[in-house]
């Protein structure tokens, strides 16, 4: 695991927090369809918090690897497993949105 102040949850911090510490820091909004955090936001709003990560210049796929590697490391492989249905909603959501 990476030190701790420059994981991703500290990054998130930095884009989002103004000094405190960012509510959807867990990434578990975006990546885990199981959980209440995703049900805290609608996909609008997962899109524009995925929009502003991007725009801050954070790779994507790090980002997954770090946070299935966090839920790994916690034994919560019921956590990290759900990363592709995560992503598949919200493509869906994305193209589904344009039609």
């Amino acid at each position: 695991m990476q030190n701790e102040d420059n994981y991703y949850e500290s990054r998130l911090d930095q884009i989002f927090g103004k000094g405190s510490l960012w509510k959807h820091r867990t990434l578990r909004t975006l990546l885990d369809p199981l959980s209440s955090e995703w049900n805290s936001t609608d996909y609008s709003k997962k899109i524009e918090i995925m929009e502003r990560i991007l725009a801050a210049g954070e790779n994507l796929e790090d980002l997954i690897f770090e946070y299935k590697d966090r839920y790994d490391q916690q034994n919560r492989q019921d956590i990290s497993s759900s990363v592709e249905s995560a992503l598949a909603k919200l493509i869906e959501f994305q193209l589904k949105k344009k039609e």
